[in-house]
């Protein structure tokens, strides 16, 4: 369920009356950036307005991007769902079985989101360097 935004709303997510009105030009030309910096910026060269456009477009709040495509944490938790039944034909057996391939990555961040799984941190060792520096710390007087 998507709910209505005000346009004080939106100013307020956006950061400003020029974002807001380039949010909504965007939406106009069917979330087409140039088109919407064009119309904005009428002199302004096709080429420039891609760049401009889409630079502008980066600097919005990603969830009311998202939000024009009709994409929520609704929306999220349903893939989430769907994609942990996920299955694959086996033609061995000649039956359906679970894609844990294709499972795993949502199965992990199903983990991450609930608090169960964290992740792990990379520590790379330089073995030679730990080796040389015990060495060092006993080798005796001679």
């Amino acid at each position: 369920m998507t709910k209505e935004l005000s346009i004080e709303t939106i100013e307020e997510i956006c950061g400003s009356k020029e974002r807001t009105l380039f949010f909504l030009t965007w939406l106009k030309h069917d979330r087409n950036a140039t088109k919407a910096y064009m119309e904005i910026h009428p002199n302004i060269k096709e080429k420039s307005a891609n760049v401009l456009g889409s630079r502008m477009l980066g600097n919005i709040d990603i969830k009311l991007v998202a939000q024009a495509y009709g994409l929520d944490t609704h929306k999220y938790m349903k893939v989430l769902s769907e994609a942990m039944d996920a299955s694959k034909w086996n033609d061995f057996t000649g039956e359906r079985e679970a894609d844990f391939k294709t499972i795993k990555p949502y199965h992990d961040k199903l983990g991450k989101l609930l608090g169960i799984e964290t992740e792990q941190p990379t520590t790379q060792i330089n073995l030679q360097n730990v080796i040389n520096t015990q060495k060092e710390s006993y080798k005796l007087d001679e």
